[in-house]
């Protein structure tokens, strides 16, 4: 159960196993359409999945020390990347490099891949704002998966977008039956998009016009801007303040975005906007500049929009805390006016 305190935005207490049906659903859709073809790193996915199932139902339910946690995540991660073949050799030019040797690609993989499972625990503060995020990752790359004949990896995609769609009537549109995806669904998540964007990374340089991108790193970028700029900014802020990076403060995107007054809806949804902007600034920037300087752009620019976003809502806390303060004292006025009546009175009681 999610229990509310002063970090979290819930006001009731909520059940956190939502990551229980994204697991069920994912398994059984994949088991079901999955076609008869050989894909042996696909065995190590699901190893995978299932150690993030539970070790993330098991926080869920008991809660463990996040030291306990990254340790099963850095198990996870290297047999992805080791014995499953999830290795990044393309750079596609980025900052000179087009090739990477396998020395320096498996510590850099099994590091995104650490990267992208906390990032994708980190950004789940808020309604469907995670699962809205996956579905978009998973609906592009689906359809670029089943264009370039890659059906495996299609039907996987599919059924994680239409499991998360699921989780969603629920996380979003329901107050009655209303369920978190915990750290079992965002875990179990974290992995998969992974593994998809690694997959379309390496896959992409093999495969012919029109589903070739020339600059596939920024693509990636692009669909998982919200959780790559919302974990280094926040990463970057408790370092300075000589925190624990995995220490949790409201220091997110999503928190800003609802001490600004948002909604939890308008707010996944801005940031929904925010991801599509942002993946088409990644197609756009290629045809004007190398990938090396579309890359710094990209992220420079959505560390902007993000110190934007955080000046507004400082803004808007600092005119909503005076408002508060100016009613405070207005009802304080009249209480302060009778005592200085009765004062008054007696005064002239002992005249």
């Amino acid at each position: 159960m999610d229990v509310p305190n002063q970090r979290k935005l819930n006001t009731v207490v909520i059940p956190t196993l939502g990551g229980v049906g994204i697991f069920i659903g994912v398994n059984i859709s994949t088991l079901i359409f999955l076609p008869d073809i050989k894909l042996t790193e696909l065995r190590f996915l699901y190893a995978a999945i299932i150690m993030m199932f539970f070790i993330g139902l098991k926080d869920d339910l008991l809660v463990i020390s996040a030291r306990k946690k990254f340790l099963v995540q850095v198990a996870a991660s290297f047999l992805l990347v080791v014995m499953g073949g999830f290795q990044i050799t393309h750079a596609y030019g980025l900052f000179g490099i087009n090739e990477l040797p396998t020395w320096f690609g498996i510590p850099l993989t099994a590091l995104i891949f650490l990267f992208l499972i906390n990032a994708i625990n980190l950004i789940d503060g808020i309604d469907g704002l995670a699962a809205g995020i996956g579905v978009l990752v998973c609906s592009v790359t689906g359809l670029w998966f089943y264009g370039v004949g890659a059906l495996g990896y299609a039907i996987i995609s599919t059924a994680v977008a239409a499991s998360l769609l699921a989780f969603m009537r629920f996380n979003l549109f329901s107050d009655k039956n209303k369920i978190f995806m915990g750290d079992t669904g965002s875990l179990i998540l974290g992995v998969i998009l992974g593994v998809i964007a690694i997959t379309f990374n390496e896959l992409n340089a093999s495969v012919a016009q029109p589903f070739h991108f020339n600059h596939a790193p920024l693509m990636v970028i692009g669909l998982l801007i919200v959780p790559v700029t919302d974990t280094i900014r926040v990463f970057a802020i408790r370092i300075y303040h000589k925190k624990s990076p995995f220490s949790p403060d409201t220091n997110h995107i999503h928190h800003l975005l609802i001490k600004a007054g948002l909604p939890h809806l308008a707010a996944s949804c801005l940031l929904f906007g925010y991801t599509i902007f942002f993946t088409m600034l990644a197609l756009t920037l290629p045809l004007y500049v190398d990938i090396t300087t579309g890359f710094v752009l990209l992220l420079a620019s959505s560390f902007l929009a993000v110190a934007a976003i955080h000046f507004k809502s400082k803004q808007i806390e600092a005119a909503k805390s005076e408002e508060a303060q100016s009613i405070k004292i207005i009802r304080l006025l009249p209480v302060e006016a009778k005592v200085g009546d009765r004062r008054s009175n007696l005064r002239r009681k002992n005249s």
